[in-house]
């Protein structure tokens, strides 16, 4: 029966594949604009072809004028008039045409405009291009691509690695980024760390969730997304601790006008993960506001064990893929109250549930049913002062508690019971003002300052067989600066210097009872010519320990020292482990630099190549020295004899235990007296990391006839990184080792456009890694997959099927399966592939239904 309903599937995908492409734009779409710096009067007829309009402008008011590069979301009018800003032209769509024409100024706009503003991501200078590189995704490429929400979506993103908080990272992975506590879905930019990968919704900070520093992206509903805004670039000088590895900014539907319904099935042909997803977003724009709320809920089924063949050695019931509930919501609305005060406000809500199991060899089975709850509001003010300043009051409050509980059993019958809470609560409130100076060059400066306070609490609340508690709140105070100096505007310079622009910024942040860091970061942008950019940056990035580093609490554990590398010691020695928090932990710091150049030919006006090279130096990194299973080579690796005490006095002994918050023996009543080391095993400032590699992004569109288009995009993301444990040891290599990034990922698409069809092929890669749990190191091959996607548009004008949309979508194609890697410890109770960089879904067949009004 399988092999018939793989048929089946199968021939539907290729049958659906060899269709194409997406309804043409219209006037009332927001699109996507990208334009270099060119001719004013070309850009504003490129803005006109690209929504499907006629063009009608006066030719002399045109003439001789350059525009400014315009990267953005915006409806036709709303790009033709940024370009125009300056001038006294405006631009009006009217019967399918865009016309400009002369301002009506008795009554232009002098209110602040929030709505129709471009959110930037790097900078908080408004329309300043960020000198850092930036990555879109658009929601509508998510939902053509098939992937069920945000989280998927980055996990597809070749310079996020799959780490850490991810659904489908299961047990034994060699790390203490690699625990995945409650199936969410957390970036993780040059696989730095979750808690290195600052994750903002329209500029604003969410809840940190569980017990990591790291956000859960998937509680974002996609129907409320415009597009995602990812800098992988060191950012704290611009938005504060946790930015070293860069910034994720989900910005929202803006002046969203409309309602659609959509609704989603789908599932892995080989078992298990059955998916629906149903979704609805409704906006209303007016005059001076706007309001958009999205609700979405999403289900799946789980993969077990026993579910794929390659993992039918284990026992059945261990889960590769766990099932997951969620209910999420957001709410934007903005109003302007009369000509200059604009107030806007961003809630939030999720509710996920989510179901695994992990079943031993030995019988035991522990169920884990973790359920987060989590919600923000975040409210602003826009003031504008006086002509190009403005000021802005913002404020969040957030919380996110993750409800754990996990039952043992044996035989059926219980065993053990474990619950609590992992409680996360967030308060932030910060003002700023951005403006322009003039007269000091000849052109304006831009410039940005203000403050803020931030307030993180977490309660770490454990019932078993007694009840802990543990606590941690971390405050900062902050004050920052933004300067941007436009020394040549385009059409300015001469030869060989179109244009030239620099960027400085600062930020001091004090943590009262920590630390007080200030952190630079200057930018360069130079433009050769209308088709070479060059960009360049270099700066210093922070991270405060997170509060679980610091305030969890300790524990002093008892072993056999056998089974942690110690054969060589008398039957019956143990090793005491001390675990835990750790509040003396200072901020980790780095420096880091980049440089990009962006090509954009104008013989080949639809080709965009943008190249980047990064650098990053990271010290004092806050680690546990034996991190997950790397804990069982204490006594046996000597590159962590740093970390052990042998032989240990009588009195040291006593001391570890009565330091300790709470004390475990798993080696019998004399264990105590038979200890033969300690293993100090705490968080502590010890690691020094380096990474560096290359990102490379081609898009090309190739127009054939009037409606036609071939689509070629390619990403891809080389990466180098090592890490030292302290100054005595050896850098090892973690870059291409095995639950650690590779050393190149890479996602291609091709695509063909006509009419109401859009047809998409997309190859996704992994390198090989190296497993060094082995010696010598055995090798893990790498994977290439395939996915394809179709979509048709329906062309009823009017009607029950006007603006109706299919998308049929096939990921993994030929179902390739992850990468043999041997079990961890050799143990039948491990899955054998390397869940951090490969998924077991397999192949996933999904058909997506939307209706828009």
């Amino acid at each position: 029966m399988r092999v018939v309903r793989n048929g089946f599937f199968v021939g539907v995908c290729a049958c659906a594949l060899i269709s194409a492409t997406s309804a043409m734009a219209q006037a009332d779409q927001v699109q996507n604009f990208d334009l270099p710096a060119q001719s004013l009067t070309e850009a504003l007829r490129t803005i006109a072809r690209q929504s499907g309009l006629e063009f009608s402008a006066p030719a002399d008011p045109l003439r001789g004028k350059t525009s400014k590069p315009l990267k953005g979301h915006f409806l036709p009018a709303q790009a033709a008039n940024r370009l125009l800003q300056g001038t006294k032209l405006t631009a009006e769509v009217i019967d399918g045409a865009l016309i400009i024409r002369a301002a009506d100024t008795s009554t232009a706009a002098s209110a602040s405009g929030n709505g129709d503003d471009i959110i930037v991501t790097g900078s908080r200078i408004p329309s300043v291009e960020s000198p850092s590189p930036t990555i879109r995704i658009t929601a509508d490429s998510i939902e053509l691509a098939g992937q069920m929400g945000l989280g998927e979506a980055m996990r597809s993103l070749p310079q996020n690695f799959a780490s850490g908080q991810n659904p489908g990272v299961v047990r034994g992975v060699a790390s203490s980024g690699g625990v995945n506590l409650t199936s969410g879905s957390s970036p993780n930019l040059r696989g730095l760390g979750a808690d290195a990968t600052l994750t903002l919704m329209n500029g604003h900070r969410l809840s940190y969730g569980s017990t990591v520093q790291a956000v859960d992206i998937s509680s974002i509903p996609l129907a409320a997304v415009d597009r995602i805004d990812i800098v992988p670039d060191g950012a704290s000088a611009i938005y504060g601790s946790d930015a070293v590895g860069g910034v994720i900014n989900v910005v929202l539907k803006h002046d969203y006008d409309g309602a659609s319904l959509t609704g989603r099935l789908g599932s892995a042909t080989s078992g298990g993960d059955f998916q629906q997803q149903y979704s609805l977003v409704a906006g209303k724009t007016w005059q001076d506001g706007s309001i958009l709320a999205a609700v979405s809920h999403d289900y799946n089924s789980a993969i077990y064990s026993g579910d794929r063949a390659y993992t039918q050695y284990m026992p059945t019931e261990n889960t590769l893929y766990p099932k997951i509930i969620q209910t999420s919501a957001v709410l934007y609305g903005h109003q302007s109250l009369g000509h200059s005060i604009d107030a806007s406000l961003d809630a939030t809500y999720s509710r996920m549930t989510s179901f695994r199991t992990q079943e031993l060899v030995s019988g035991y089975i522990y169920e884990n049913r973790p359920k987060t709850t989590s919600y923000s509001i975040s409210p602003s003010v826009n003031i504008a002062m006086a002509p190009n300043w403005r000021l802005n009051f913002m404020g969040t409050y957030a919380k996110s508690d993750t409800h754990f509980d996990q039952i043992g059993l044996y035989n059926g019958s219980q065993t053990s019971h474990s619950s609590g809470c992992y409680c996360n609560e967030l308060v932030n409130l910060e003002a700023f003002g951005s403006g322009k100076i003039f007269g000091l060059m000849s052109n304006p400066i831009g410039i940005a300052f203000g403050g803020g306070y931030r307030y993180n609490h977490l309660t770490s609340v454990r019932y078993s067989a007694t009840r802990t508690d543990s606590n941690g709140t971390s405050e900062s105070y902050y004050g920052f600066s933004e300067l941007s100096l436009p020394f040549v505007e385009p059409g300015q310079g001469g030869k060989f210097i179109y244009r030239l622009a620099a960027n400085a910024a600062v930020r001091y942040e004090r943590y009262p009872g920590i630390a007080a860091v200030a952190v630079p970061k200057f930018g360069l942008l130079y433009g050769i010519s209308p088709a070479l950019d060059i960009k360049a940056t270099w700066g210093k990035s922070f991270k405060a320990p997170t509060l679980n580093q610091s305030g969890a609490s300790t524990y002093a554990q008892l072993y056999s020292a056998a089974d942690y590398g110690g054969q060589r010691f008398p039957t019956g020695s143990t090793l005491l482990i001390a675990s835990g928090g750790n509040p003396d932990l200072k901020p980790e710091k780095a420096t880091s630099w980049s440089a990009s150049m962006a090509l954009h030919p104008q013989f080949m006006s639809n080709l965009n190549i943008h190249a980047t090279y990064f650098n990053v130096k990271y010290k004092d990194r806050v680690v546990q020295p034996l991190a997950g299973t790397t804990v069982y080579q204490a006594l046996s690796n000597a590159a962590y004899a740093q970390y052990v005490t042998y032989s240990p006095s009588q009195s040291l002994i006593d001391q570890t235990v009565a330091d300790a918050d709470l004390y475990y023996n798993y080696a019998g009543a004399d264990g105590l007296n038979n200890v033969v080391a300690i293993l100090n095993n705490s968080y502590m400032n010890a690691a020094k990391q380096k990474i560096d590699g290359m990102d490379l992004t081609v898009d090309y569109k190739i127009a054939i006839g009037d409606r036609s288009s071939i689509l070629l995009n390619v990403t891809g993301a080389w990466l180098w990184s090592k890490q030292r444990l302290s100054s005595s040891s050896a850098y090892v290599n973690m870059a291409g080792i095995i639950f650690n990034p590779p050393r190149f990922k890479a996602r291609a698409s091709i695509g063909w456009t006509s009419g109401h069809f859009t047809s998409m092929l997309y190859g996704n890669h992994i390198s090989s890694l190296k497993d060094t749990r082995s010696t010598p190191a055995a090798k893990v091959a790498s994977q290439t997959t395939f996915d394809g996607s179709v979509r048709y548009k329906l062309p009823n004008k009017s009607g029950p099927f006007a603006q109706l949309s299919l998308i049929l979508n096939v990921q993994n194609i030929f179902n390739q399966r992850p990468p043999y890697a041997a079990p961890t410890s050799g143990g039948l109770d491990y899955v054998n592939y390397d869940s951090t960089n490969f998924s077991p879904i397999g192949r996933f067949i999904s058909l997506t239904v939307s209706k828009d009004w």
